[in-house]
């Protein structure tokens, strides 16, 4: 049990377009050159919850504004979502030791 590593989890807190709050969980962060991707999910802090939740990874870019504050916004560009969602997934995988279903592949 000593060696045994504590998970915390990297939570950010984001406000929608009617001002909710939602705090979802940073699975993985991609960098390029040129940008910066992330993959989150819906955060959940109740084992019986985490246990029986599906849960949706979300791949997003990572955006600044005039003034220099970080968003998160959509990929639009088709083939850009496709090379980051792989990468990701991949790590995330490797990460959490899971197996990522692909719905394209049914």
């Amino acid at each position: 049990m000593e060696n045994e590593e504590l998970y915390t989890p990297d939570i950010l807190s984001v406000t929608d377009e009617d001002g909710n709050e939602i705090e979802f969980e940073l699975l993985e962060r991609y960098e390029t050159d040129d940008a910066v991707y992330v993959a989150i999910t819906e955060y959940r802090d109740d084992a019986e919850e985490i246990v029986e939740a599906d849960f949706e990874v979300i791949i997003l870019k990572v955006a600044e504004d005039e003034d220099g504050n970080e968003y998160l916004e959509e990929i639009q560009d088709d083939m850009e979502y496709e090379q980051v969602s792989d990468i990701l997934m991949a790590k995330i995988e490797e990460k959490y030791e899971v197996e990522y279903f692909d719905p394209e592949l049914q």
